[in-house]
């Protein structure tokens, strides 16, 4: 593994893409914080109205990711992540100019999210598919690696700034502070000028939008261990956007100790994620999916524990070794999906990779509000936990996710 990183840091793009993802993870580790307490904070404002914004966020995500897939794979990863990049960062910097203005409110708030959710669903099937134009297959994992331990860094760097901010200034500044983040991100990423497989001459015309989704359907639904994942992964996310979007930010302003605590606990969070990529450095199993779901129980032990709710200090544990989990299985995941899915088709099985796993994410968001309204916050968390857990585990009884192996064990790939 020591031989894969110092290849990997000999190839200039791969250190501007590592760069570029670090550097737009500090904004997105500060806009958690920022915008669920700017949304709490408004005039009139409850857990069903953070639900609005976050789930104005969520749904575009699910409507426009196929498109995305395609027109990633058309005009080039590298260009569609730099340009969303960049649009996006002028979209959060508005929400942080309402906020400084004191023009905030949540139908604004709902739009520029929209918004934003419609840039995201173009950029990650984009830069799902971004990292095997960089770099060699054989050093996938450590580049998965050390890509996710860059973001993770990040991550964790912009929780703690995001919660100071809000705590010391407010929203608005940190939310500004996202917006810089994904400029200057967007600018690296169209530094790396990768050309497209029309201007390589791969390929003369491209065929219909609607035949590229019939082929990234097929190979989509033709490995049944992605299909199997992603299915469990529509509850797990589903549960885990409410906690993390909604569930939580109420939680710790209700019982614990609001933007400050919420802070620490996604301090310990991103911590756990780093921890999560230097274990994926120094291991390469052969069934690398049941080292990933086996993990992922936890998560939802997270959310059980926020519903009791622990002590700031256990939930801190809890949030680590989920982090732990989660990057883990990041890792394996993404690997295993670069080198058992043909590198023509990744952007689009990709997106309908990301639709399946988050199809449910926007009624999580929209839906935790109203029912810890109803029910109480305690509850509906412990619903969620429950849900996730089953999940988690529920993948592993499938016999192609437990017996997939890495490329470097198998005689040939998918």
């Amino acid at each position: 593994m020591l031989h894969d990183l110092k290849t990997l840091w000999k190839i200039k793009r791969f250190r501007i893409l590592l760069t570029a993802r670090t550097l737009s993870n500090i904004g997105n580790g500060m806009s958690p914080i920022a915008m669920a307490f700017g949304v709490l904070s408004l005039p009139g404002s409850n857990a069903s109205s953070l639900s609005w914004v976050t789930a104005s966020h969520m749904v575009p995500i699910v409507l426009f990711l196929l498109l995305g897939g395609v027109v990633a794979d058309r005009m080039g990863r590298a260009r569609v992540v730099g340009i969303t990049d960049i649009i996006g960062s002028f979209v959060v910097a508005t929400s942080g100019v309402l906020f400084l203005t004191h023009h905030a409110t949540v139908p604004l708030l709902c739009i520029n999210a929209f918004i934003f959710g419609v840039l995201n669903a173009l950029w990650w099937p984009a830069f799902a598919g971004l990292l095997p134009e960089v770099v060699p297959s054989e050093n996938l994992q450590a580049a998965n690696s050390l890509v996710g331990l860059g973001a993770n860094i990040g991550f964790t760097l912009g929780a703690t700034l995001g919660a100071a901010i809000v705590s010391t200034f407010g929203p608005g500044w940190a939310i500004i502070g996202d917006g810089a983040s994904f400029l200057i991100a967007g600018i690296l990423v169209l530094r790396l000028q990768l050309p497209t497989k029309m201007q390589t001459g791969e390929i003369e015309e491209h065929p219909s939008m609607i035949l590229q989704l019939r082929q990234g359907w097929t190979e989509f639904y033709s490995r049944k261990w992605i299909v199997v994942v992603v299915i469990c992964f529509a509850f797990i996310n589903m549960c885990f956007e409410g906690f993390l979007g909604v569930l939580a930010p109420v939680q710790m302003k209700e019982a614990l100790g609001g933007a400050r605590d919420m802070g620490f606990m996604l301090f310990a969070f991103g911590a756990g994620n780093i921890g999560g990529v230097l274990v994926s450095l120094r291991i390469k199993p052969k069934h690398p999916l049941i080292i990933a779901m086996g993990g992922m129980p936890i998560v939802g032990v997270w959310m059980l524990g926020a519903a009791v709710p622990f002590h700031i200090g256990v939930l801190m544990i809890l949030a680590f070794v989920s982090g732990i989990a989660m990057d883990l299985f990041f890792v394996m995941w993404m690997t295993m999906f670069q080198t058992h899915v043909p590198e023509e088709a990744l952007s689009r099985v990709s997106a309908y990779d990301a639709l399946g796993s988050t199809v449910f994410a926007p009624f999580g968001l929209f839906l935790a509000g109203p029912i810890a309204q109803w029910i109480g916050t305690s509850e509906t968390l412990y619903i969620a936990g429950v849900i996730a857990i089953v999940m988690a585990g529920a993948a592993l009884f499938n016999k192609d996710v437990r017996r997939l192996e890495s490329v470097t064990d198998s005689v040939a790939v998918d």
